[in-house]
C-alpha cells in the first residue's frame, strides 16, 4: 500500500503544496531521462506476495495485527484488512537461478509466517479472494490499525459523495455496497517486478500490455466472492470498483477509473504515464517533501521523486511503472499486479516465470506494437481473460485464436526463449514452464478448480457451508505444495455437519430467497408457496425493508375468514412483529430462540434488509446430523 506517513489532499493549501512537488519530480524526470541517467546494463527481479488469514473451520482470522506485533522481520508488512497480509521479497539480479532463489526466499518467508501465525490461531492461505469472506468482515473495525488506510478511504467516500458500491455479473449476480474502501481488503495478488533499461521501456512496457490477457488466463484463481460464482478473476472487476471515485452523474462524460488497463500505446516515454495520471486523478495525499527533486539534481544527487510515487501507488494500472533507487542508481521497472495468490508456490513461481520469459523473450515483431495491432484489442483480451479463463478467445493481430492455442503454439515457446537468453537455470524452465502447459493441458487453473468443486459442495450443503469447506480443502492442498493441476476433487460425501458452538448463522442460512412486497395479493401469494413449495414468505416495503412474514398458516386462516381474500393486499394479514437475528448470532442461540418460541423460521437482517432464513427444516438437518434425538420432535 506505499507510504504510510500521508495526510489527506483535500486541505486546499496542503495539496497546492505537495501539487507543485509533484510537478518538480516529473521535470526532473525528464530531465534524467534524456540525460540518461539510470542504471542500464543489470536487471533485478522482485516480487511482493499478499496473502489471507484464517481459522480452522475455513473463516477468515481477523490476526494480522496480532501476528505482525509480534514480528521484527522487515519483509513482513500489513495489508488494508485484519484478514490478510504482505510478504516484499528480496530483489535478485536476473540470472541462473534467481526464480530458484525467489522460491526459495517465499517459501522461507511463509514458513515464518505460518509459524507466526499459529500462534494467533490462525493458518495462512494463498488465494487471489478468499471464498469464505462475507459482509461482516468489511465492517470499518475490520480495516488495519494504519492512518494511511483510514485517510484512503474517507479521502475516496469524500470524492465519490455516496458509499462505494459493486456490481459484478458472472453465473450468479452480486450487488453490494460499503462506506468504506475495504472490498479492496478482498484481493490478494503475488505482484511481480523487473528492471528494464529505459531504451528498452517503451517497447517492453507494450508488450507486457499485450501479453496480459493471455498470461492472465493461464493464471485465474478468483472466482467466487460472498458464495457467488462470478468471473474466472472476480479480482479485475472487484479492484476496479472497490475504489472508484466516480459517481453515475453527468454519465455521458469519459472519466476515467483509478483502477485501469489503460487507453493507448505508450509512444515515446515513460513519463507520459505519470503526466497522465496527474492529469486525470485529483490527489489523494499529500505528504511533506524536504527537498526538491530540481534541486538535488542540480547539486549532483538523485532525488527519490517521493511525491510522484506517492501519487502513481494511488492509481492502479494493471502493469504499473515504478520509479526505484538501487546501490545509488536509479532504475524503472515493470509491475505485474493483475496475477492472483495462490493456489500454491510452485504454480506462483511458474506464473512468474511465464510472464518472465514473455518479457525476456519479446520477438522483434512485436517491438512496435503501436504499428501493427490494436490497443483495444489488447484491452479486450484482458477482460475477456477476466470474465472466463482459459475459455477466452483473443484477437490476436487481427485473429481470433483461443488463449489455450495461442498459449501453447505461441507464448510457451517465447518464453521459454526469453528465459534461455536471461541465463535461467534449464531445470527450473523446464519445470517452471511444465507447470503451465500442464495447467492448460489438463484444463485445471486455480479458478476451473474452484468452480468445479464450488458447485458440488453448494449442491450438498449449500453456499455458506461449501464456502468455508473449500476454503479448508484448498489450505490443506496447498500445504503439500503440489500445483494444482495435481489437485483431486473435493469430497463432497461426509455428512453435513455444523459446529453449533461455533459456527454462526450466516453458514446455514438460506440466501436464494422468494420474497413478497407488502401490496401484493394475497392470491400471488398463495401460488408462489404453492409452485416454490415454501411455508413461510418475508414481505419487503418499496425501500426492500423487511416488514413482515406471511406463513401457510396464516394464509388458510385468512382464506377461512375472508369470502373475496383473492385480491387482499399481504400487509392486512401478514405478521408484523416478527423475531430477527443478525448473520452473526451463533447457530445455537438460533436453534434455541426458535424451539423456546416454536418460530418456524428466522430472518436474518442487516440494517432492516433481509440478508437470508433460517427454518425448522434447516434446524432439524442440522440436529440430525449431530445425532440430536430432539430432531424429530
Amino acid at each position: 500500500m506505499g507510504e504510510k506517513s500521508v495526510k489527506s489532499a483535500l486541505h486546499l493549501s496542503e495539496r497546492n503544496e505537495y501539487l507543485v512537488q509533484v510537478l518538480h519530480d516529473i521535470k526532473a524526470l525528464d530531465i534524467m531521462l534524456h540525460e540518461k541517467m539510470f542504471e542500464k546494463g543489470k536487471q533485478r527481479i522482485g516480487a511482493e506476495q499478499e496473502l489471507c488469514l484464517i481459522h480452522d473451520d475455513g473463516s477468515p482470522a481477523l490476526t494480522a495485527p496480532d501476528i505482525l506485533g509480534a514480528m521484527t522481520d522487515p519483509h513482513f508488512t500489513t495489508e488494508i484488512g485484519k484478514f490478510n497480509m504482505e510478504i516484499n521479497l528480496d530483489p535478485f539480479e536476473l540470472r541462473s537461478d534467481c526464480l530458484r532463489n525467489s522460491e526459495r526466499q517465499l517459501m522461507e518467508m511463509l514458513a515464518t509466517a505460518t509459524h507466526a501465525a499459529s500462534d494467533a490461531d490462525s493458518n495462512v492461505l494463498l488465494t487471489g479472494i478468499l471464498p469464505s469472506l462475507t459482509h461482516l468482515h468489511l465492517e470499518e473495525d475490520c480495516m488495519a490499525p494504519v492512518e494511511r488506510y483510514h485517510i484512503l478511504s474517507n479521502t475516496m467516500r469524500k470524492m465519490r459523495g455516496r458509499d462505494f458500491e459493486i456490481h459484478i455479473i458472472g453465473v450468479d449476480e452480486l450487488i453490494a455496497s460499503n462506506p468504506s474502501i475495504l472490498f479492496e481488503a478482498c484481493n490478494t495478488s503475488f505482484q511481480l517486478h523487473l528492471q528494464i533499461d529505459p531504451d528498452e521501456f517503451v517497447e517492453h512496457y507494450n508488450w507486457a500490455q499485450m501479453i496480459s490477457g493471455p498470461v492472465l488466463a493461464a493464471c485465474t484463481n478468483s472466482p467466487l466472492l460472498f458464495g457467488r460464482e462470478l468471473w474466472a478473476e472476480t479480482r479485475i472487476a472487484l479492484f476496479q470498483q472497490s475504489v472508484d471515485t466516480r459517481s453515475y452523474t453527468g454519465h455521458l462524460r469519459e472519466r476515467q477509473s483509478r483502477v485501469y488497463f489503460g487507453n493507448r500505446w505508450l509512444r515515446d516515454s515513460v513519463a507520459e504515464v505519470f503526466k497522465e495520471h496527474l492529469t486525470r486523478f485529483p490527489m489523494v495525499f499529500s505528504t511533506n517533501v524536504e527537498q526538491n527533486s530540481m534541486d538535488l539534481l542540480r547539486e549532483g544527487k538523485t532525488p527519490k521523486l517521493r511525491a510522484l510515487q506517492l501519487h502513481n501507488g494511488t492509481v492502479y494500472t494493471w502493469n504499473r511503472i515504478c520509479y526505484g533507487i538501487s546501490e545509488g542508481w536509479p532504475h524503472l521497472r515493470i509491475e505485474c499486479r493483475y496475477i492472483p495468490a495462490g493456489p500454491t508456490i510452485s504454480d506462483e513461481m511458474a506464473n512468474f516465470a511465464l510472464w518472465l520469459g514473455l518479457l525476456k523473450g519479446m520477438p522483434d515483431r512485436y517491438r512496435k506494437l503501436q504499428q501493427i495491432a490494436e490497443f483495444r484489442s489488447a484491452k479486450d483480451n484482458f477482460y475477456r481473460a477476466a470474465r472466463v479463463g482459459i475459455n477466452a478467445g483473443f484477437d490476436w493481430l487481427g485473429k481470433n485464436i483461443s488463449a489455450e492455442r495461442l498459449l501453447l503454439d505461441e507464448l510457451l515457446p517465447i518464453a521459454q526463449s526469453g528465459l534461455e537468453k536471461a541465463g535461467v537455470n534449464t531445470t527450473d524452465i523446464a519445470r517452471y514452464l511444465g507447470i503451465i502447459e500442464a495447467r492448460i493441458l489438463r484444463q485445471q487453473n486455480g479458478a476451473q478448480w474452484q468452480v468445479h468443486n464450488f458447485r458440488c459442495l453448494r449442491d450438498a450443503y449449500g453456499a455458506g457451508v461449501a464456502v468455508n469447506k473449500l476454503t479448508r480443502t484448498m489450505h490443506e492442498l496447498q500445504e503439500t505444495g503440489a500445483p494444482v493441476h495435481t489437485w483431486d476433487p473435493v469430497d463432497c460425501r461426509p455428512i453435513y455437519t455444523v459446529n453449533i458452538e461455533e459456527d454462526t448463522v450466516d453458514k446455514v442460512m438460506s440466501t436464494d430467497l422468494f420474497t413478497v412486497r407488502e401490496e401484493e395479493p394475497l392470491a400471488l401469494i398463495k401460488s408462489i408457496m404453492e409452485w416454490k413449495n415454501i411455508r413461510h414468505l418475508p414481505v419487503e416495503n418499496q425501500e426492500g425493508d423487511l416488514v413482515g412474514l406471511v406463513t401457510a398458516t396464516n394464509v388458510r386462516a385468512f382464506m377461512s375468514l375472508s369470502g373475496n381474500w383473492e385480491q387482499m393486499p399481504i400487509k392486512n394479514m401478514m405478521v408484523k412483529n416478527i423475531v430477527t437475528i443478525t448473520a452473526d448470532t451463533p447457530v445455537k442461540s438460533a436453534i434455541q430462540m426458535m424451539q423456546t418460541f416454536g418460530l418456524g423460521c428466522l430472518p436474518i437482517v442487516r440494517d432492516s434488509q433481509l440478508l437470508g432464513i433460517i427454518t425448522d427444516t434447516d434446524v432439524k438437518r442440522i440436529l440430525e446430523a449431530m445425532g440430536d434425538d430432539s430432531a424429530g420432535q
